[in-house]
């Protein structure tokens, strides 16, 4: 990522804008450089905090700002991160690229109607980007084997893994050198949004920041992970003062 990196809590994020960040990206698939993307909120954070093997991961990843609270951390550190960058705004740009440049594209994970949604509203909205595989996240130990196998016949330019943090990411990275696909990203919830399964916030909803509250609002059992964001708050205010 060059020099182009601001550290929050030891977790290195990039800080390019929305469409450099685009344009970063297919610069390094069209230099033959393999990327994991990750899009890190403060819940990935402090997974990175409890697990040193899952922050030695995103070392090596490329990190962007999916959350509003990574934004904020940024600010509160004097750290150059000015944009939040979601998951499910990157896959669509991407798959944008995809459509102008006939890239081949393999979907892996959710739930089995969201992920045949899911690639149905995307093969319709960019026909000339192919989908050449799918598979849902609801497989067995023993059928990974023949999974991988599957992804890498069908050799993907992109591949979008939605098996929920941090399995998508530990997922990737396991298989990363062996699949050798140009850019594999995590992107946790983001064939229900595509699929129309679940309702993203309303724009008003996003401009005040409460895209969390609102998607909490639809699914109250996301209430566990959502004690990350304070925790994640306390803990930098923490450092910050430390420091």
């Amino acid at each position: 990522m060059g020099n182009k990196v601001a550290t929050i809590l030891g977790v290195p994020f990039s800080t390019r804008g929305f469409q450099e960040t685009v344009s970063d990206l297919v610069n390094r698939m069209e230099a033959g450089q393999l990327t994991h993307v990750v899009t890190a909120n403060p819940e990935i954070v402090m997974i990175a905090q409890e697990k040193p093997a899952f922050r030695k991961l995103l070392d090596q990843a490329y990190v962007v700002p999916d959350g509003i609270g990574i934004v904020y951390a940024a600010k509160w550190t004097n750290q150059p991160i000015t944009e939040r960058i979601t998951g499910v705004e990157l896959l669509e740009a991407m798959m944008e690229q995809a459509d102008a440049r006939g890239w081949k594209v393999y979907l892996l994970g959710a739930s089995p109607e969201a992920n045949r949604l899911a690639a149905e509203r995307l093969q319709e909205r960019y026909p000339r980007a192919r989908i050449v595989g799918r598979r849902d996240g609801y497989f067995r130990p023993e059928e990974e084997r023949e999974i991988v196998k599957e992804i890498g016949r069908l050799r993907p330019d992109l591949l979008f893994v939605a098996l929920g943090a941090p399995r998508q990411e530990e997922w990737i990275a396991a298989h990363q050198e062996e699949l050798g696909i140009p850019l594999m990203m995590g992107v946790g919830g983001s064939f229900d949004v595509i699929a129309g399964l679940v309702k993203r916030a309303p724009m008003i909803w996003q401009r005040l920041h409460l895209e969390w509250l609102y998607r909490l609002l639809q699914q109250p059992s996301r209430w566990r992970r959502q004690l990350a964001i304070p925790l994640f708050v306390w803990t930098v205010w923490r450092e910050k003062w430390r420091a």
